[in-house]
């Protein structure tokens, strides 16, 4: 590259020098992105280790991109990825054999939906979830109704329009929301 080049994209040694200098304030940043993109499929730790994998494997870091903002995104793309698994996944169900007698398991694949009782657990924990994060905003009823809205996947307008809030103090209000979550679950939700 002669001096009139710019780099495009960081090399695999800047991703690894980046990486190895990341500052305390940058992993806990990290570990906070990753508790938040974490799903059953894949936890914090093992979501945060994929992006390194995938950071020093290839991907391609634009060099005008900050290394922690790449990982985050990274994250946030393989929770993704790993949560469209699950929801494109083709039911399995148990084969039998014209006589009643069940093939053998090779082909007999049980059923991966979740049965009754570990749908009522869940529901029960989604529950939970909601009033402890209710609860955290018991002092603030706007807090409340936008983490509320939140919860019913409602978007950044229809929240504003619900709250009231124009969109700065709308941002401020979830900036708050974030602080007191994060305050009060710094490892993630755990029922």
């Amino acid at each position: 590259m002669n001096s009139g080049q710019v780099a495009t994209h960081r090399s695999r040694d800047e991703i690894a020098d980046a990486i190895r200098t990341l500052t305390r304030a940058d992993w806990a940043r990290l570990r906070k992105i990753a508790n938040y993109y974490a799903r059953p499929q894949i936890g914090p730790k093992d979501l945060l280790q994929e992006a390194f994998a995938r950071a020093l494997d290839g991907r391609t870091c634009p060099a005008h991109v900050d290394v922690v903002k790449f990982l985050a995104e990274a994250m946030r793309s393989i929770a993704d990825g790993e949560g469209e698994k699950v929801e494109h996944r083709l039911p399995l169900v148990s084969i039998v054999a014209k006589t009643g007698e069940a093939l053998p398991e090779a082909l007999n694949h049980p059923d991966q939906s979740p049965t009754a009782e570990g749908r009522l657990i869940g529901e029960e924990e989604a529950g939970l979830l909601r009033r402890n994060i209710l609860a955290i905003f018991d002092d603030d009823p706007v807090a409340q109704i936008i983490v509320e809205g939140m919860m019913e996947e409602m978007n950044a307008e229809e929240l504003r329009e619900l709250s009231g809030l124009d969109k700065t103090a709308y941002d401020s209000k979830r900036k708050l929301i974030r602080r007191r979550i994060d305050k009060q679950y710094p490892e993630g939700w755990t029922p």
